[in-house]
């Protein structure tokens, strides 16, 4: 079995040195520069050895040849880099494609399985997403982590699951492929509250507070456009955004504790000097609430602080005076 992972960052490391691991397949990875023609570990895990059965690639011709396709982008990067392929060359029309990347397509205001689908002909039941708490750091160091794979197709999705499943990395099957789209790329707006919370000193009634609030605010946006609740109990809703707002390798979260400490958006941006996948996802799940009249206070005050330079303490501030209400409405 020929497998090809797009992208040689952190998440996509990780999962090459899980099939590594598991010493079933022959495994490719591509990256978009030359970075790592003479180099003997991952650049974002530096401290795990690149293992003699990868290989790494910097030429894309021939990733459309292979049995798997793993997409491990930062999603503002995927568009970019999928134009580098040329779709005539999809020699296996059966291939299947599993997104690891978890945000939204900002130029289409959408999910990226629906823009992916559509522009390389992918039959639905041959798209997977996998998503779930899963800091690549610790998958790298063989920490058990569980995630969950979703797909139209459940003998596929089982086919990803026993590809990947081992005595550390543990996969579970989910059918409901928007859920679990929905809750991979939507927590880390909420992973942003999270840190600028921290940033301005609350304590951890105010963050526990916010992830569940947070929380419901996923499930109406996810529910209205077609998910299951319950998904977002499981672990890419719920498990994703408890290690993304409380996990020290969060990039959202130390992003928003630079922006509650008074830096702005491209200060703090620059100090991560990494992709913020809840910036784009702010913008889009903003738009998207207005669109379908979803209410999601914690969404509108992180879109006001990161693109109307709203005061931070103002906008917690204003969350805690709304209107009181039942807490399940």
């Amino acid at each position: 079995m020929n497998i090809a992972i797009i992208g040689v960052g952190s998440w996509g490391s990780a999962i090459g040195l899980v099939l590594s691991e598991n010493k079933n397949c022959n495994i490719t990875m591509y990256n978009y520069d030359s970075y790592y023609d003479n180099e003997s570990s991952f650049k974002y895990l530096q401290k795990s050895k690149i293992p003699n059965d990868i290989n790494i690639k910097s030429d894309f011709n021939d990733i459309l040849k292979n049995d798997i396709i793993f997409i491990a982008l930062p999603t503002q990067h995927i568009h970019s880099t999928l134009k580098k392929l040329d779709k005539n060359q999809l020699i296996n029309k059966q291939a299947i494609w599993v997104n690891c990347s978890k945000g939204f397509d900002l130029n289409k205001e959408d999910i990226f399985s629906s823009t992916l689908i559509d522009d390389f002909d992918i039959k639905k039941e041959n798209f997977i997403i996998l998503s779930g708490p899963s800091h690549a750091e610790e998958v790298a160091q063989k920490i058990p982590t569980a995630v969950a794979v979703s797909c139209k197709s459940k003998k596929n999705a089982q086919r990803i699951q026993d590809l990947l499943s081992n005595k550390y990395f543990r996969v579970y099957t989910n059918s409901d492929t928007i859920g679990v789209e929905i809750g991979g790329a939507s927590k880390n707006v909420i992973s942003i509250a999270a840190g600028i919370c921290i940033g301005l000193g609350y304590g951890d009634n105010t963050i526990s507070a916010l992830i569940s609030r947070g929380l419901q605010e996923i499930i109406r946006i996810g529910t209205a456009i077609g998910a299951n609740e319950n998904t977002f109990y499981g672990l890419s809703g719920l498990g994703d955004l408890s290690v993304t707002a409380f996990g020290k390798f969060s990039r959202n979260r130390q992003f928003g504790i630079k922006i509650g400490s008074g830096l702005n958006i491209d200060e703090a941006k620059s100090e991560i000097n990494m992709v913020i996948e809840g910036i784009n996802a702010t913008k889009i799940l903003y738009m998207i609430s207005k669109k379908h009249k979803i209410n999601m206070p914690i969404v509108d005050q992180v879109y006001s602080i990161l693109f109307n330079n709203k005061n931070p303490e103002l906008a917690i501030n204003e969350l805690m005076d709304r209107k009181l209400k039942d807490e399940m409405i």
